[in-house]
């Protein structure tokens, strides 16, 4: 009895001080949600068992990105969300079909050129512009065939969508988004840059948030850490409009998302470079240990 009334005391306390997420030298530890956060560690070491307790005891809605399965909330198949590209900037359209496609920047720029000017509601469309676009010289035929090409291999999954995606966005629930059964990494890599583009729009036409309102949890997050500035603007701006972003990783980040975010290390290991023995919680380049977590 005496050990619920300490867990309901201390998640009493999370609501001002953050979240409840261990124990540490100095008694409870809370993880404040003024600034994204990253969970990294190794394999096994329960970074998604951390995820689900954040999720669980921030009281806020939340999205997930959920690459293996593993988010007990009500899911939705990737495969069925009816995404559109109509708002999107032209410009941030080609660069993230290019970061999921892996094209190289004369192809992004190729790309851009061929949609710049057209109306676009699916992608299906962005594929009918690249098809109309003239080109005059062998090289730009023979690019212009390669990433029509690399498109056509991941259009089906979006055409089969009858879930609009803003309607993840305006419900209080927690949603996981289930990517697993998706066949390509492009397919997941493409539609999780979609959903961090498409909610950073949509939050940005609400305004700026005076406090904490929503959690996206990418799982994996690897897979699209390090796909370029791009990825990294849209985490940054978006806590402007009231996001944080929950980075769930094996692999280090890039500095500057270290430096605007508090970094959960679930398990020490010697490629963290960190002399650190347990679990530990970095911001503002102070280290604490957590005991138990």
């Amino acid at each position: 009895m005496w050990e619920f009334l300490l867990l309901a005391t201390l998640l009493a306390l999370s609501l001002n001080d953050g979240v409840f997420i261990g124990v540490g030298k100095r008694g409870p530890v809370y993880l404040p949600l003024d600034r994204h956060i990253i969970i990294t560690g190794p394999t096994r070491s329960g970074k998604t068992r951390l995820a689900k307790r954040l999720i669980k005891r921030s009281g806020l809605p939340a999205l997930i990105l959920d690459w293996h399965n593993e988010y007990p909330w009500l899911k939705v198949d990737a495969r069925w969300l009816k995404i559109s590209i109509e708002k999107f900037d032209k410009k941030l359209l080609a660069e993230i079909l290019g970061l999921a496609l892996n094209l190289n920047e004369p192809s992004v720029y190729f790309l851009y050129r061929a949609i710049r000017q057209q109306r676009l509601h699916t992608l299906r469309d962005v594929v009918t512009a690249l098809d109309d676009f003239l080109v005059t010289t062998r090289s730009e035929v023979e690019m212009k065939a390669a990433i029509a090409r690399r498109l056509e291999y991941i259009l089906d999954v979006f055409e089969g969508g009858r879930i609009p995606l803003e309607k993840l966005f305006s419900t209080k629930k927690r949603v996981s988004v289930d990517l697993s059964k998706l066949r390509l990494y492009e397919e997941k890599v493409l539609i999780s840059l979609f959903i961090l583009a498409s909610l950073y729009n949509y939050l940005f036409e609400r305004g700026v948030a005076k406090r904490p309102e929503r959690l996206l949890v990418i799982d994996e997050a690897q897979n699209i850490m390090h796909r370029g500035d791009v990825v990294r603007y849209l985490i940054f701006e978006s806590a402007k409009y009231g996001l944080r972003v929950v980075l769930v990783s094996n692999e280090m980040p890039q500095q500057d998302l270290l430096v605007h975010s508090t970094h959960v290390i679930t398990q020490p290991h010697y490629v963290y470079n960190l002399k650190i023995k347990r679990s530990a919680i970095i911001r503002n380049n102070k280290v604490e240990e957590l005991w138990l977590i």
